[in-house]
């Protein structure tokens, strides 16, 4: 009996908590509320993600899966979710399933492993702004959004430029990586299938049953 009310509390974790303590899993994924003024990432999602990490690297250094889905969302929030993936003291495999676009794109780079399942959409982009107050004000986060930008094509360049086929099979520079990721973005929105998204470095392994997780 105290066995299954154990396993009862896993599973209420599981879906209020986003996370399976047991096996050290992580769910990243879009907020169930449909009432919800948000959605996508943002400050809860971050909120709730640095939370899991920090829990799970507490209790020990056994790798973390994170099993993500995201259609983007906040900048920010995603850079936030970024950072406390980034310099986990656990090896953490990201695991994107139905669809990884914009900022869900930027976070899967912070994994040591990146995994697609084979039907996901991958989808990179400049994103978009929203931004209203006086002119100065206007310019000064148009600056800001240019920096932000860099960001991201260097983030992407960094683990294209080490892991893309593509890019190594016509021997590119680094600076010649970022070039081509900078000319593919400005004609909208790149779509890659799993397979694509292998090919030019974006992640590691399309899912498997004989990959080891």
């Amino acid at each position: 009996m105290i066995k299954k009310d154990q396993q009862t509390d896993s599973i209420s974790d599981i879906h209020s908590l986003n996370v399976d303590m047991d096996n050290r899993i992580i769910y990243l994924q879009e907020r169930e509320d449909s009432s919800s003024d948000s959605s996508g990432v943002d400050f809860r999602m971050a909120q709730t993600l640095i939370k899991n990490i920090n829990v799970l690297q507490k209790l020990s250094f056994d790798p973390i899966t994170i099993y993500m889905q995201t259609m983007g969302g906040c900048w920010y929030s995603g850079l936030g979710i970024y950072d406390v993936i980034k310099v986990c003291k656990c090896k953490t495999t990201i695991i994107g399933y139905s669809q990884i676009c914009s900022m869900g794109t930027v976070i899967m780079q912070a994994a040591d492993r990146r995994v697609l399942m084979p039907n996901c959409m991958f989808m990179c982009h400049y994103g978009s702004s929203d931004h209203s107050g006086d002119y100065l004000s206007s310019q000064n986060f148009s600056a800001m959004d240019k920096k932000n930008m860099q960001t991201m094509i260097d983030i992407y360049s960094e683990k294209c430029y080490r892991t893309g086929q593509f890019f190594r099979r016509s021997d590119r520079s680094l600076s010649q990586v970022k070039t081509y990721i900078k000319r593919k973005m400005k004609d909208g929105d790149w779509y890659l299938s799993a397979s694509d998204a292998v090919e030019f470095g974006f992640i590691d392994h399309v899912f498997s049953n004989s990959l080891k997780i």
